[in-house]
């Protein structure tokens, strides 16, 4: 599709858009998963620590502050585990060695300015992160190797929103979309989801504040960036102010308190 088509669509787009068939000239969509793995194990000789929780399901999310830490070779991610996934995620693409971000940027889908702002995305099968919606922004993700299920949910279904664990630009639900120990939660929800697998070659467009659980199938890699809106200038205020109340709140709290209203990667507010 014409660069662009596909930017119009972005900065205005109100549901999930699939785009199939992309080709963008990055050197990744030339190499095998394991021949990406090999280029990043020898650039880092050092194991990585990747997250995780044992695979079981449950009455409530795993929360990001459940995971525990395993040092793996990232050629590891593909060797198959029964009890445990695991996840090298949410990380900027400046953390790659240069031969796996090679020629990565947004060009394609009309914005060539976007190639440092990237996030990549490592997982194993049943690696996830809790339901969610991102307050503001346009999502643009692009997937390489595996497969990834999302399902998504506009923004008036029936979930029930928490902001705790905080994350910034990130709104919770206490549902448990992982492996759930009972359906019943969803009954409200049913008609109103939207499903895709994405596959290699294939990217997803989802719009701001639309609820979205992602579950990896098989080990996977996808990239992604978040692209500012006109209409983000209000959720960037209100997530300013809910920042500085948690602040606040946190500022004569334990730290094995803070630990469970805070995100892990979201450790850095109370050093502000």
């Amino acid at each position: 599709m014409d660069p662009a088509k596909l930017k119009h669509i972005i900065l205005n787009v109100r549901h999930p858009y699939v785009v199939r068939n992309i080709d963008p000239d990055w050197a990744c969509f030339r190499q095998s998963f394991a021949e990406w793995c090999e280029a990043f194990d020898l650039a880092h000789p050092d194991s990585v620590p990747f997250e995780g929780c044992p695979v079981k399901g449950g009455n409530h999310p795993q929360w990001e502050w459940e995971r525990t830490k395993v040092k793996m070779k990232m050629r590891d991610i593909c060797t198959r585990t029964d009890t445990r996934w695991n996840s090298f995620s949410y990380r900027n693409i400046a953390l790659l060695p240069e031969p796996c971000r090679r020629g990565i940027n947004f060009a394609c889908f009309g914005f060539p300015e976007v190639e440092q702002d990237v996030t990549f995305w490592i997982g194993s099968a049943q690696a996830h992160t809790p339901c969610h919606y991102d307050t503001y922004g346009c999502n643009v993700v692009v997937q390489v190797f595996g497969r990834k299920s999302w399902i998504l949910l506009p923004p008036d279904a029936k979930l029930t929103p928490v902001r705790v664990p905080f994350e910034e630009s990130s709104v919770y639900c206490e549902e448990n979309f992982y492996s759930p120990a009972s359906y019943g939660p969803f009954t409200a929800v049913e008609d109103k989801v939207y499903h895709v697998v994405l596959e290699p070659g294939m990217a997803l467009i989802v719009p701001p504040k639309w609820w979205n659980y992602v579950e990896t199938l098989e080990p996977a890699l996808n990239f992604n960036t978040w692209l500012g809106l006109e209409t983000d200038v209000d959720s960037l205020i209100s997530e300013c102010i809910t920042k500085l109340l948690l602040q606040d709140l946190c500022s004569d709290v334990p730290e094995k308190v803070t630990s469970r209203l805070i995100n892990p990667n979201e450790v850095q507010l109370l050093q502000v």
